[in-house]
């Protein structure tokens, strides 16, 4: 029976080569001077798309790096200032290796590749004249998976915002979730961003939480401790814990259909999972602020009416 069981290996090997001779490689796609739109499936010159920041006439939005988005849609005059990732932070603290390549030379690849020091960009500067701190995902850092590294980088900045009092704290998330290769130490990131986030609510700092193009596992649970959470799209899909193939098996056991627009903003914002969508990332700056402003607004007065009960019970107990 082994000639047959040879026979069928050798047959999928032969179609598995045949697909990946007419597929283009990861190399060839990133040279290319044209893209395929998941959404309209039709194809865009990529210095077209560029030029609109990544937005496809179709409104679906491709990844964008935080360093474009900082610079070109949310600081002011584009100008911030880096928050610097802790030094002695390990993205691989068990050492792993994956097919007898060690892990902390692959993420070395990505610091090179991307410029940053983790999946992470931390900076502080003002938006709308509000002092601010932002943290964004790049998804072309290894999915901007989050281990160890990108938690001490998120504690960072979370830090630099409550002693300096900052007005806002902004988190624009694409991620792919906590990495595989920081075992314990990534999962445990959960509950300490979960934590800090209590603690800048507790400064009264605004905080709130924008969806990028993709954001699922571990990172979509911490997105839910934002005070406000929105999707840069009504049509920005994979916003979700799971892949739509896993979910899509789980529906079939009880033999429901998935929704078409399962995973996407819209179905969030209709379902009571976000506060709302942007129609574009290109109006979340003045949105944000609009919204920032009149929550700080309304701090003030509970301040200052905490304040004055206070003042009025001590003037009683006096009398």
């Amino acid at each position: 029976m082994n000639w047959i069981k040879n026979k069928i290996l050798s047959f999928v090997q032969k179609t598995k080569d045949k697909f990946k001779k007419n597929r283009a490689t990861k190399e060839e796609q990133e040279k290319s001077l044209w893209i395929n739109c998941p959404d309209c499936n039709q194809m865009e010159l990529k210095e077209d798309l560029k030029k609109n920041f990544n937005i496809c006439k179709c409104s679906y939005h491709f990844d964008l790096s935080p360093e474009i988005r900082f610079k070109n849609l949310l600081f002011d005059d584009g100008f911030y200032e880096l928050i610097e990732c802790p030094s002695w932070s390990s993205p691989d603290p068990l050492g792993m290796e994956i097919n007898g390549k060690k892990y902390i030379d692959k993420y070395k690849g990505y610091q090179k590749k991307t410029g940053q020091q983790s999946a992470l960009l931390a900076a502080h500067g003002k938006i709308g004249g509000l002092k601010t701190v932002a943290i964004g995902y790049n998804f072309a850092f290894g999915g901007a998976a989050f281990s160890q590294r990108e938690n001490e980088h998120f504690l960072s900045a979370a830090q630099f915002a409550m002693e300096n009092n900052v007005e806002l704290f902004l988190s624009i998330y694409q991620s792919g979730g906590m990495s595989v290769y920081g075992n314990i130490h990534s999962l445990k990131s959960m509950s300490v961003c979960q934590m800090v986030h209590t603690m800048l609510k507790k400064k009264n700092i605004v905080n709130i939480g924008i969806l990028g193009s993709k954001i699922t596992g571990g990172t979509f649970v911490n997105v839910f401790a934002n005070d406000f959470l929105f999707s840069e799209s009504p049509t920005n899909s994979n916003q979700l814990f799971s892949g739509k193939r896993v979910s899509a098996s789980v529906r079939s056991s009880d033999n429901t259909e998935m929704p078409s627009d399962f995973g996407e903003g819209s179905f969030l914002e209709k379902h009571g999972m976000i506060d709302g969508c942007f129609t574009s990332r290109l109006e979340a700056k003045d949105k944000i602020i609009s919204l920032t402003k009149v929550l700080l607004k309304k701090a003030e007065a509970q301040v200052k009416n905490e304040s004055n009960v206070s003042i009025d019970k001590s003037i009683q107990s006096a009398s």
